[in-house]
């Protein structure tokens, strides 16, 4: 019973809200809570496709969101979103890129910024993609990842001219 005085129960967090009694947990209501975290927190790829996708899901058409994978890619690519209002469309075809997404033992995430930074700098292979609406407005990256920063080359990221390494 697991400290528990009631058969087949165990003692539930303070913080749960997914078990109907006030100090227990049945084994059914266990049963759900690990079944929900093998589905969607047992890797890191999941855990971090989980987190961000409820971080966006709040997110409406007042804000302009946009795709990009962590490498190459090409404005007419299928791993690549313009920028562009977050409205029932955008978001459609946002979380249809997002949850797509497998690992590809890649993660250059300098380059990868440095090719965001460019856009925004109407530079390099995505310029046609500007996402720039007005002069004054804020623009913010995201960037997600299950892994970390894992490129040899120190020399992968050009200033926004393409004049030297950065």
């Amino acid at each position: 019973t697991c400290g528990s005085s009631v058969a087949n129960t165990f003692p539930k967090a303070a913080t749960r809200t997914d078990c109907a009694n006030a100090g227990y947990c049945t084994y059914a209501e266990e049963s759900v809570n690990f079944a929900n975290w093998y589905a969607y927190y047992r890797t890191r790829l999941q855990a971090m496709k989980t987190g961000a996708g409820l971080a966006f899901s709040g997110i409406g058409a007042t804000y302009r969101v946009g795709f990009s994978i962590l490498g190459e890619t090409s404005t007419s690519s299928t791993d690549f979103l313009k920028v562009n209002d977050f409205g029932t469309t955008q978001k459609q075809s946002w979380y249809t890129k997002f949850y797509g997404q497998a690992p590809n033992s890649g993660t250059p995430l300098r380059r990868s910024l440095a090719r965001i930074g460019q856009m925004y700098a109407h530079k390099g292979d995505l310029a046609a993609a500007d996402p720039t609406q007005y002069s004054c407005q804020q623009n913010f990256v995201l960037m997600t990842t299950d892994g970390y920063w894992n490129t040899d080359d120190c020399d992968d990221v050009n200033q926004v001219n393409d004049s030297t390494n950065i």
